[in-house]
């Protein structure tokens, strides 16, 4: 039997009806936490909740319909986990719009920025930017009144950021990638942490449409996800700050450190250093 290492944790995933959300939520579960499944649809919700039980226990998972754009929304779904659970100490920010939504097939039709519905790219980078911002900002509070928390923030892969042909997905989550650094370093010392977590490359879900022709089992498999979600969530992990994650690449054969030296790296795009002039004035101010 698994153990439950996470037991007394509580977590909230958005975009967990299915695909890579769900998958962390049955680890996690397994593991001994509790569960606030958040996503737009009651029916996979409800399928999801079943099979999240099925890994973690009768009642370890709450399905939570919401918006995750929506302020009223977002704070009513963290105040129904809590009065659910006790409280909440994880935030997992995985909803998100991905290329599907501007071609069925990225790797042969790409269409250019200039052909792409504009309220669709603005509905996208507000998903998948806002949304884990929206998430985040109402979550803090809690997570710091305890003293101990995560954000944990779904990216992508540095080279799909630059994506052509698949709209706003490639920069909406550069923009998360970044925003996740700032996180970091606002949370620094507070007890609470914020990372990334990736998968490391096309992931078999939904995102990547049939069309591609991609065999689905050379794809990352959403259970890759499993085992880095639950160690970052985990004291393990208390120290890790700023990093991120890629869970193709995460080796539970190798001591900590190694596997960490493996899969790990700083948030964003601290290998390029600054280059930015600055004024004398704000370079004091930072020492």
């Amino acid at each position: 039997m698994t153990d439950r290492l996470l037991e007394g944790r509580t977590a909230i995933i958005t975009g967990a009806g299915r695909g890579l959300g769900k998958s962390m939520a049955e680890g996690l579960a397994a593991y001994g936490a509790k569960i606030a499944l958040v996503d737009l649809e009651e029916d996979i919700l409800a399928a999801a909740v079943s099979d999240v039980e099925a890994a973690g226990g009768q009642g370890c998972a709450l399905p939570v319909t919401c918006d995750v754009t929506d302020r009223d929304r977002a704070e009513a779904a963290i105040q129904t986990t809590i009065d659910t659970f006790g409280g909440f100490d994880i935030l997992i920010n995985d909803a998100a719009m991905g290329p599907q939504f501007f071609t069925d097939n990225f790797t042969a039709d790409t269409p250019k920025f200039w052909e792409v519905d504009i309220d669709l790219w603005h509905r996208v980078l507000t998903v998948n930017a806002h949304g884990p911002q929206l998430m985040s900002t109402v979550s803090a509070p809690h997570l710091l009144d305890s003293g101990w928390g995560r954000i944990i923030n779904v990216t992508t892969s540095l080279d799909t950021m630059y994506l052509k042909g698949c709209g706003a997905y490639g920069p909406s989550k550069a923009a998360l990638e970044a925003n996740t650094r700032i996180m970091a370093q606002d949370l620094d010392g507070t007890g609470v942490t914020a990372n990334v977590l990736i998968p490391g490359g096309p992931a078999n879900t939904r995102m990547i449409p049939e069309a591609t022709g991609f065999d689905r089992e050379e794809l990352v498999q959403p259970g890759a996800m499993q085992a880095p979600i639950c160690w970052l969530c985990s004291t393990d992990a208390d120290d890790i700050n700023n990093m991120r994650f890629i869970a193709a690449l995460w080796d539970e054969s190798l001591p900590p450190q190694e596997r960490i030296a493996a899969a790990g790296a700083p948030i964003a795009w601290a290998q390029i250093g600054s280059i930015a002039k600055r004024p004398s004035s704000w370079a004091d101010a930072e020492r």
